[in-house]
């Protein structure tokens, strides 16, 4: 073969591995504890799909905060664009997808509009907007799981144990934050609302925990794979809920629970 016919193919091969723009790129959106780790799962079984998950949470480096919630240190090791530059090369011709939370972009450097503008950029054309609706249950989720030495997931045939909890209504930290639970539930409110609006104008895919992944996360799977227009392969669920139960038996001080959530429009999430 000639050498410059050499140098062309090999040219070629090298753009196709380093091009993170074929077939397309996937950002989703959530608050955490909210199923996208089963999807994520089932989306990496899928041969067309690369997901990087909170690609971002890798990367961090250490973040303290002092108990009034400001921040002490920590910083990126390099700008957040240029590492995802490099996480997407390893999608190579396949979809790449990863994931972000509300509060990354303070933790980037980047707001919320700039970071969206830089995506456009690399050319990412589908969003996902996840959200869980009993966010009183993301939060329990949440501090079980910090006390259970940072056990988020779950096999599929693990047996789920009943964990309780207290929850400090006056004061609980989660995501490098700290606020009392109303607070944390109303910013909740705040942060979905502000996605929403952020993505309005995006190709985006709305889904529930609690309609598309709960009973059946492969409903949210397909869905999904439909939204960037693939064809769903068949795929094995390997997680399972760690937190089943009802919220009232997770809290081990539910009568302080109540007396802040009664009478606000998060009251019925003690019910579900």
């Amino acid at each position: 073969m000639e050498k410059s016919k050499f140098k062309e193919i090999a040219i070629s091969s090298l753009n196709t591995v380093l091009s993170p723009f074929r077939p397309g790129n996937i950002a989703m959106y959530h608050i955490g504890r909210c199923g996208s780790t089963v999807l994520s799962s089932l989306l990496n079984q899928h041969n067309n799909i690369y997901w990087a998950s909170e690609f971002y949470s890798g990367v961090f480096k250490k973040w303290e905060y002092s108990s009034n919630g400001e921040e002490v240190a920590g910083k990126m090791p390099a700008d957040a664009i240029d590492l995802l530059k490099g996480n997407m090369r390893k999608a190579m011709h396949r979809y790449y997808g990863f994931e972000m939370k509300p509060f990354h972009h303070q933790l980037i450097g980047y707001s919320e509009e700039a970071f969206l503008k830089s995506l456009d950029g690399l050319g990412f054309t589908y969003y996902i907007h996840l959200d869980r609706k009993n966010r009183l249950r993301k939060i329990v989720s949440s501090l079980i799981a910090h006390e259970d030495k940072m056990r988020y997931h779950q096999e599929g045939k693990a047996k789920a144990k009943l964990k309780q909890v207290y929850v400090n209504v006056d004061h609980i930290v989660i995501d490098f934050d700290s606020k009392p639970l109303l607070t944390f539930l109303e910013d909740y409110d705040n942060q979905v609302l502000s996605v929403a609006k952020m993505l309005e104008q995006k190709n985006c895919l709305t889904l529930t925990y609690e309609d598309d992944i709960q009973e059946d996360p492969r409903v949210g799977y397909r869905k999904i794979c439909g939204h960037i227009g693939i064809k769903a392969k068949d795929v094995v669920v390997k997680l399972s809920r760690t937190n089943p139960f009802p919220v009232r038996n997770m809290i081990v001080n539910i009568e302080e629970v109540e007396e802040v959530l009664s009478g606000t429009n998060y009251e019925w999430m003690l019910n579900e």
